[in-house]
């Protein structure tokens, strides 16, 4: 959590080739922040290797909010293209979790069907203007910046060279559009209970409204920034 007072900020990345992945094209600020702050001081954690001594707690150079938020907003680009592509996902069988199941298994072991089977699995890569992404916070740049040098990659599939950062650069901002933007709008999804009545033309879905977005304890029913 920021101890010190935070200012408002806009930081931009910008994206080696212009693409990214991601589903909805949500690329949240504070998640990005989260997961450098592990690749910084907890890399082990992100390895799966875990830590009796980490109780859970991190600090973020960005305002915290009620409920363990942060004063963050989603990235703003120009969408150039969006298209779905494809990755094949064949298990290997003697990776150190499988190799017990291979003990314990008998017969043909085919990766065409059955419980080995491989897979042919889509994603949707998004091509942006300039490879430029904007996001707007309040936070400290010092801070910031130092976790985001951390950061290889924003959105899903990094290893398969999406979505490298090729560099950033933080400015101050006008005022704090962490929340709501005067051009685009809705910056952050918003649980229901705490939504405006400028929120409610914006799609309700169960939604992360913290990081990491993906966990299913984190969900809340959330008036979410993405087109209808």
């Amino acid at each position: 959590m920021a101890k010190h007072k935070t200012v408002p900020l806009r930081v931009m990345l910008w994206l080696h080739d212009g693409r990214f992945v991601s589903t909805d094209g949500i690329i949240m600020l504070d998640a990005i922040l989260y997961h450098a702050w592990f690749w910084k001081h907890a890399p082990h954690v992100l390895r799966g290797e875990g830590d009796d001594t980490y109780d859970g707690n991190i600090g973020l150079p960005i305002k915290q909010l009620h409920g363990n938020r942060w004063a963050a907003s989603r990235g703003i680009y120009q969408e150039l293209s969006q298209q779905a592509e494809y990755y094949n996902k064949r298990p290997d069988f003697f990776a150190a979790d499988k190799l017990h199941r291979l003990e314990q298994d008998k017969g043909i072991i085919s990766d065409s069907a059955g419980l080995y089977r491989a897979y042919r699995n889509p994603i949707i890569t998004r091509t942006i203007k300039d490879g430029k992404m904007e996001f707007w916070c309040m936070g400290h740049a010092d801070g910031i910046a130092d976790l985001l040098n951390h950061m290889p990659a924003v959105g899903k599939k990094p290893s398969m060279g999406f979505g490298v950062i090729d560099r950033f650069a933080i400015a101050p901002a006008d005022d704090d559009y962490s929340l709501w933007h005067p051009d685009h709008g809705l910056m952050r999804p918003v649980p229901v209970e705490e939504g405006t009545e400028e929120c409610k033309k914006y799609p309700l879905f169960r939604y992360g409204c913290k990081p990491p977005y993906w966990k299913q304890c984190n969900a809340r029913v959330c008036y979410v920034p993405i087109s209808r």
